[in-house]
């Protein structure tokens, strides 16, 4: 059964989600935090399993905890939620991942799914073909071999059960771990927020390349828009402003926490009021913010959805704005004796002490 004061902290949780999400500096976070944290209250707002219930709050409670981190200049926690909003991981990449999967077949695409290695046997079946840009993005961004080293046993041939699931192991990490490319109009607007110029020559607007439009690639795909709803070019708008007012009342202690607290309660500062209201993000936190998101960002050329399926080769690079390191910067200078007669070993000389 549920404590009294149930309904009462679940409101104070729900408010305080919102409170928090209205003073992140994104416009797209804010739009997805409160859309998420919507969802998810409705979802289980008649759920009377009490373990399911607890689980829940516990995961509210430490992404509220995040979101306060963010807002107080946790620069690590305010990247977490960058990622999450713009599909580096979460229920926003698979949304993105989709299409390249699901959507956009040719209609004969059915005729040429392998066949199962023993006949009239389906989980035998090897997994089918991957799209052109998803092998590119696997094999250069991600730096993995489409096809796993099937191991070879020493007197009897691979049982074709075993190699079936083998392929499909491989191909389920894959796709647990390959980054996709977000629409084109996002990235063109992650490289203005990152502090990049709107006319200079190498942005992605200027060289067309990022990912595929919104219009002919994902406004069409229904099952996938709630999960990418925030990611519409267009929404941004819309959406209201960063708030600017704090919401002073904290939230209660839980009524499902332990009878002995922990120590390290104790030992966490306490941030009052007006140590919150003080903190601003300036602007060069928000671009050293997106520029590390861009990092993790592949661009590939653009292309339509009828293109998704036939077969060529894709470069993928990643943007200009993105942080180098110093071997990077190496590539272009000059020449052998420059390099020689700095790498020549120097006589240190030895001061003497008096």
């Amino acid at each position: 059964m549920f404590q009294s004061n149930h309904k009462f902290y679940i409101k104070a949780l729900y408010k305080n989600i919102l409170a928090e999400g209205s003073l992140f500096f994104d416009d797209r976070a804010r739009i997805y935090i409160k859309n998420t944290a919507r969802k998810s209250f409705k979802d289980y707002k008649s759920c009377q399993d009490v373990n399911r219930v607890k689980s829940k709050i516990k995961e509210s409670r430490k992404y509220l905890h995040r979101l306060e981190k963010a807002n107080q200049g946790n620069q690590k926690s305010a990247l977490k939620i960058l990622e999450e909003v713009y599909g580096r991981k979460g229920k926003t990449r698979y949304g993105l991942l989709y299409p390249y999967l699901h959507a956009h077949q040719p209609a004969n695409k059915k005729l040429g799914d392998p066949e199962p290695f023993v006949a009239h046997v389906p989980r035998t079946a090897p997994p089918p073909a991957l799209c052109s840009p998803l092998c590119s993005l696997i094999t250069q961004h991600l730096g993995k071999k489409l096809e796993p080293e099937l191991p070879v046993p020493q007197y009897k041939p691979l049982h074709p059960g075993r190699k079936a699931n083998l392929l499909w192991r491989h191909r389920s990490m894959l796709l647990d771990r390959v980054s996709v490319p977000l629409p084109f109009e996002i990235i063109c607007e992650l490289e203005y927020k990152a502090g990049a110029p709107m006319t200079h020559p190498l942005t992605c607007s200027e060289l067309v390349i990022g990912g595929p439009r919104w219009d002919d690639f994902y406004s069409s795909l229904r099952k996938t828009m709630n999960m990418i709803q925030h990611l519409q070019p267009n929404i941004s708008t819309i959406v209201q402003p960063a708030s600017k007012i704090i919401r002073k009342q904290r939230l209660p202690k839980s009524p499902y926490e332990h009878e002995h607290p922990s120590l390290l309660e104790f030992l966490k500062p306490v941030v009052s009021v007006t140590d919150r209201d003080s903190f601003r993000y300036t602007n060069r936190q928000i671009h050293r913010l997106y520029k590390k998101l861009l990092k993790q960002v592949p661009l590939i050329s653009v292309f339509s959805s009828d293109q998704l399926w036939i077969q060529q080769n894709y470069k993928i690079t990643k943007s200009q704005w993105v942080p180098q390191g110093v071997t990077k910067l190496l590539d272009d200078v000059p020449s052998e004796q420059v390099i020689q007669t700095t790498l020549l070993p120097t006589k240190k000389k030895h001061i003497r002490r008096s």
